[in-house]
């Protein structure tokens, strides 16, 4: 195996290992219901994943120091975010807030607050997990492969939000329904590596994630409804159009655009 074969395959395989600890230890501990009570399963899960994304971080500093960039394990914490790509951004940050609307037709409670406390932890170490290793190595191997063409941004990011939604599908055995779950999280997940792209900060695309996976929880934790608040049908429309709209079409304009994002002079090869 060539020394570049190496770096794209050995950090994509290592992701997806780490998904199988995960799944081979999530899976038999909420089936089995090794912690009864909900406080107790949210820390062991938050725990675990914690414990994951930090193995997925020493591997990541592992395979920089082995392709011989001493600093860009510590860049992906350090690059700066320009302005373009806050607006790049928009249709996510609208993602992330929609289901606040709902907020105004419930009664605010803190009858769970222990409960949703202990929750927004778990999205935390979501975020954390999940982007250190699909975005951390799984981009770590696929970058090597060039992204210096448009043909080649577009299989990286293809390939990144793939593997992110097939990932999802094990969440059958949590009563997830992978039809909706998985075209969904592969929408969001190629806009995320089609963002990571361009700005290389991990630490973004983790504060994100643990955004957007927050905002409904405190929304179902910390509100009370007596009935399904009207704005519903149209939060979850609105979602749905980004999902399968916004994120995508924002996707190929980044690949597309992503020289003048990056400020690059690099000229394209046909």
């Amino acid at each position: 195996m060539t020394e570049v074969k190496k770096e794209i395959i050995h950090p994509i395989r290592s992701a997806l290992i780490l998904m199988l600890v995960f799944y081979a230890i999530e899976i038999p501990m909420v089936l089995f219901n090794v912690f009864p009570e909900q406080v107790t399963l949210y820390t062991a899960d938050f725990f675990l994943k914690c414990i994951l994304g930090t193995i997925a971080l020493v591997l990541l500093i592992r395979f920089y120091k082995q392709s011989g960039d001493v600093k860009g394990f510590r860049n992906l914490f350090r690059e700066k975010i320009s302005w373009k790509v806050c607006l790049l951004l928009f249709p996510l940050f609208i993602y992330i807030l929609l289901p606040l609307l709902k907020i105004p037709s419930g009664t605010f409670t803190t009858a769970v607050l222990g409960l949703f406390c202990i929750n927004a932890l778990q999205q935390v170490a979501t975020g954390y997990y999940e982007e250190a290793v699909y975005r951390g190595l799984v981009m770590k191997g696929l970058l090597v492969y060039r992204r210096d063409t448009l043909k080649h941004r577009i299989i990286t990011v293809l390939i990144s939000g793939g593997i992110f939604g097939l990932s999802h599908f094990p969440n059958i055995a949590f009563g997830e329904n992978p039809l909706v779950q998985v075209p969904s999280t592969m929408m969001i997940g190629i806009f995320w590596a089609a963002i990571y792209m361009c700005t290389g900060n991990l630490l973004l695309s983790m504060c994100l994630h643990a955004l957007t996976d927050l905002t409904p929880r405190i929304v179902g934790y910390l509100f009370m409804f007596e009935s399904k608040p009207a704005i519903s049908s149209f939060v979850s429309a609105a979602r749905d159009v980004i999902d399968y709209a916004a994120f995508p079409i924002m996707s190929i304009f980044i690949c597309v655009f992503y020289n003048r994002i990056k400020k690059t002079k690099k000229v394209e090869k046909s």
